[in-house]
């Protein structure tokens, strides 16, 4: 058996998903490098998963591979992008690079915690301190209740400084 390489193939306008289905449909391997995105819809602040590069997929293949041709009419693709001619390689270690940054991003998103649920702070000057976890405040901060005073306050923190307890 051959090696196979990863080759990129570039999408029909917005129809990433559409490609990743007949992919998945006809056992050819392939990778859609997808990321959440916060964004604004009917007034309502929503997450979606959009493709990280729109408009390319990366398929595995051989160069025996009867694969080829089935790529080609694969419905949502257009054709693999090619140099002088010849598809273009995409050399490993960048997709395996992109799926482990992926995965460990995932990880991170699912250790957030919920809203209501009680965080340690593990670092700067409220350390040690219990608070109630609120809401996410970009992708790297949320903002807590501390009680302080005798009143609950907001206050925006780094995620790295909390513990969800």
């Amino acid at each position: 058996m051959s090696k196979k390489d990863w080759y990129l193939v570039a999408t029909k306008p917005k129809q990433e998903s559409r490609a990743k289905e007949h992919l998945a449909n006809q056992g050819i391997e392939f990778f859609l490098p997808e990321v959440e995105i916060e964004k604004a819809a009917r007034g309502k602040r929503v997450v979606r998963k959009e493709p990280l590069f729109p408009g390319y997929v990366f398929v595995l293949l051989s160069d025996s591979d009867a694969l080829w041709s089935k790529v080609r009419s694969t419905r949502g693709l257009r054709d693999f992008i090619r140099f002088s001619g010849r598809p273009a390689k995409v050399a490993s270690s960048i997709v395996e690079h992109l799926k482990l940054e992926l995965d460990s991003r995932d990880l991170k998103l699912s250790q957030i915690p919920q809203k209501g649920s009680k965080v340690l702070l593990t670092s700067g000057p409220f350390r040690g301190l219990e608070a109630i976890f609120e809401v996410l405040d970009g992708e790297h901060r949320a903002i807590i209740l501390l009680e302080l005073l005798g009143k609950a306050q907001r206050i925006t923190v780094e995620l790295g400084e909390l513990n969800v307890g």
